[in-house]
């Protein structure tokens, strides 16, 4: 007698064998892919239900990140094979915008034990259908199909049934309790799937905040008019207390120390390149410096260890030190184009302490994304977390039991961040919120059970103004988010991104506001938008294809062409004689760059850093903005080129109050001009060449400036201006639960 059970599926003509892994139709081998039978399966024991699209990617290709395209054609392999008609669908059916479901009528067995032959014999001679090959009842378990067993008198026969019926019997509460297990084991723990959102700051100026482990305080900074400010409140108590600051220093990160008696915050002079950590007593006191140098951190669950990350040339650095900042080294690096992620988000340590989390953008041969890495924090080793894919990742945090990492992350690069739970043991990423709002800076209590965010909402519009004028300005053109992009066209008009279709496209407008059109359909265009001096092309930086490219359109949007190919391409300027492309290459080592216009090999024009490039009027020098932290006292600057490429040629310090850091050239290019937010209030300042001090040219007194453009002739100012609201919001778990639990399909 064999010891061993073979489970199986029967439909229609064919029977499918999970041990042998063979698909047999009227008893002949049907020809079958490893990828196919293996979705066969999944939809087989998905028992009707319809199989989730990524989940059964991720069943198929468990540790490989493929395109929905591999998908796509082994499943339709595997119709050819099953004979499906595509106007019938007999077995398999796509559920558009879910997945696929297994519709035929399915039996599932066991392989009748392969008892004796004269049990098999005496089974036909009874006039009995065997177990095997019984239907199996809708909501009925295998071994309630398998259970019954007929019950002989007389000498061996008697005897081999009841071995027979032991036999089924076991291996029927085997296969049972294996099959609880394993639904008990990927079952997805999604906290906060039931939730209450309420407002705790109403100021609109929060910039980044956490809350306490215990739930009591939360803390956060703002932006005023005399610089950022710490401030911290109890959740009960309708007033809060300022522990530092106003300081004209960027307060970029805030977190909790692990006993809740004192929190941490980081500050930046805002035009210079080296951070300070401070640690001030939770009700109020001195701020002490604990550490130099260091991006936003975070502590292992004894509160003996910090991590952060830090940027050093093409690598960026995983780095573990003590708590007040001494005995730093290395844990783990990544190498460009792919890199830790070190501002504005912290990492996370989990509670075990046997983790960090990471946020990470990755390269692959489907182009570049991000996603969370898991650390080892004892050896380094690295894994992804998900195989999922996001166009930016922000904070992450860990749960309580260590069992799933909450993030912020966006799915493309005009959709808003929200929240996303990830499970650790299958990594399936769940998103928890889905509103039209921004959500930054996840910090959680111990109890996992509130959870703490900034809440932005934005909206950007266009203006126009004669000569500068802000008593003549107008507004044309306004939108949801950031517009951020804009450029004039040589017969005055002004062409925009958008996302009133949609997507982020391209838009075209006169100079009143008529004539609003759109230009293009799903260009996904951000990061820079420029127009050749002669009006034939629009240029912009597109993430279509992967990653971030060059990309060209014909005035009227027509002719879709990518330029580059390179790893992060963006911001593009034309040159004056509509020959070049100059653009920004690279995050961790920004240089620029240019590319024919008609397309071809890319050259590149600087060795020092260098951000969004403007082009002089006369069309020979290029202005950027840079920071160089090999440099003493390095700070913020704006850089000057020639168009040909070689060594700057000048250097000017911006001023601290300089967040929006946009270069432009003034019409007759003797300066260049930038947005500075002196007292507050955003207008543009203007630097001249010859070295004398800046001095404010508009005074618009509004909003903040996004970008802006002259037109050709000079005499009219396009500006961006947008209004951004930053509040912090509680969201907590109705009935104070941790989570739901939703078993996989």
């Amino acid at each position: 007698m064999s010891a061993k059970n073979q489970f199986s599926y029967e439909f229609g003509p064919f029977r499918l064998d999970t041990q042998k892994r063979l698909l047999l139709r009227d008893g002949q081998i049907v020809p079958l892919k490893p990828k196919a039978f293996d979705i066969l399966l999944a939809l087989l024991e998905g028992n009707g239900q319809v199989v989730d699209k990524d989940d059964l990617m991720k069943r198929v290709w468990p540790d490989t990140v493929v395109e929905e395209g591999n998908l796509t054609f082994n499943m339709s392999m595997l119709r050819k094979a099953l004979g499906d008609d595509p106007r019938r669908h007999e077995y398999i059916v796509t559920i558009p915008g879910e997945g696929y479901q297994f519709v035929a009528g399915v039996r599932a067995t066991f392989d009748e034990l392969v008892v004796h032959e004269s049990t098999s014999l005496m089974v036909e001679d009874e006039e009995e259908t065997p177990a095997s090959h019984r239907p199996l009842p809708a909501a009925t378990s295998t071994a309630a199909v398998l259970a019954p067993v007929r019950q002989f008198t007389g000498g061996k026969v008697k005897s081999y049934w009841l071995v027979a019926a032991l036999l089924v019997f076991f291996a029927a509460t085997g296969f049972g309790l294996y099959w609880i297990l394993q639904k008990r084991a990927r079952t997805v723990v999604v906290p906060f799937r039931e939730m209450n959102i309420s407002r705790f700051t109403t100021s609109g100026k929060t910039r980044h905040a956490a809350i306490s482990p215990d739930g009591q305080y939360v803390a956060y900074i703002t932006a005023e008019a005399a610089g950022d400010t710490l401030w911290v409140r109890h959740v009960a108590a309708p007033a809060s207390v300022r522990i530092a600051g106003p300081a004209l220093a960027e307060f970029f990160s805030v977190t909790f120390a692990i006993g809740g008696e004192a929190i941490y915050y980081l500050a930046l002079d805002r035009n210079k390149g080296e951070s300070v950590l401070y640690r001030v007593p939770v009700l109020g006191g001195p701020s002490t410096v604990v550490a130099n140098d260091v991006n936003p951190p975070a502590f292992s669950p004894d509160g003996k260890q910090m991590a952060f990350v830090r940027t050093d040339r093409k690598s960026t650095h995983l780095i573990v030190a003590n708590s007040d900042g001494s005995n730093e080294r290395i844990l783990a690096d990544r190498h460009d184009p792919e890199y830790f992620r070190d501002l504005p988000s912290a990492l996370a340590w989990s509670p075990d302490g046997k983790t960090i989390a990471s946020q990470a953008t990755l390269n692959d041969q489907s182009g570049q994304y991000e996603t969370v890495v898991c650390v080892n924090a004892e050896n380094g080793s690295q894994r992804l977390l998900t195989s999922r894919r996001w166009n930016y990742v922000g904070q992450s945090v860990w749960l309580a039991d260590s069992r799933g990492v909450l993030i912020t992350a966006a799915e493309t690069s005009t959709t808003p961040e929200q929240v996303w739970h990830i499970a650790v043991a299958n990594g399936e990423a769940t998103r928890i919120t889905n509103d039209l709002n921004t959500y930054t800076d996840l910090t959680l209590t111990a109890d996992s059970t509130r959870l703490a965010a900034v809440q932005i909402n934005a909206v950007s519009s266009i203006w126009v103004a004669p000569e500068g004028d802000a008593g003549r300005a107008k507004q044309i053109a306004t939108d949801t988010g950031s517009i951020q992009e804009m450029a004039w066209t040589p017969e005055g008009r002004i062409v925009y991104r958008s996302n009133a279709g949609g997507t982020a496209d391209i838009w075209v407008t006169d100079t009143d506001g008529s004539n609003a059109k759109q230009l293009t359909t799903g260009a996904h265009a951000n990061r820079g938008l420029a127009v050749s001096p002669n009006g034939r092309y629009i240029f912009f930086a597109s993430d279509r294809g992967g990653r971030f490219n060059i990309w060209r359109v014909d005035a009227d949007g027509r002719n879709l062409k990518q330029l580059t190919s390179g790893d992060y391409e963006v911001f593009p300027q034309c040159t004056r004689d509509s020959t070049w492309v100059v653009y920004q290459r690279g995050i961790v080592e920004p240089r620029l760059w240019k590319v024919p216009v008609e397309g071809g090999a890319a050259v590149q024009l600087t060795e020092t850093r260098a951000v969004r490039p403007a082009i002089s009027p006369n069309g020979e020098l290029i202005a950027y903005h840079y920071l160089d932290p090999d440099m003493d006292k390095s700070q913020w600057s704006i850089g000057v080129v020639s168009i040909k490429g070689g060594a700057r040629l000048k250097r000017f310090d911006l001023p601290p109050t300089v967040s929006d850091r946009v270069v432009r050239w003034s019409p007759d290019g003797g300066s260049v001009a930038f947005p500075n937010s002196l007292n507050g209030l955003s207008d543009l300042w203007v630097q001249p060449l010859n070295g004398s001090p800046p001095k404010q040219l508009t005074h618009l007194k509004a909003e903040q400036i996004q970008t802006f453009e002259w037109s050709p002739d000079g005499h009219r100012l396009a500006l961006v201006r947008g209004v951004e609201t930053r509040d912090v919001v509680l969201i907590e778990t109705r009935g104070r639960q941790v989570g739901a639990t939703r078993p996989l399909q």
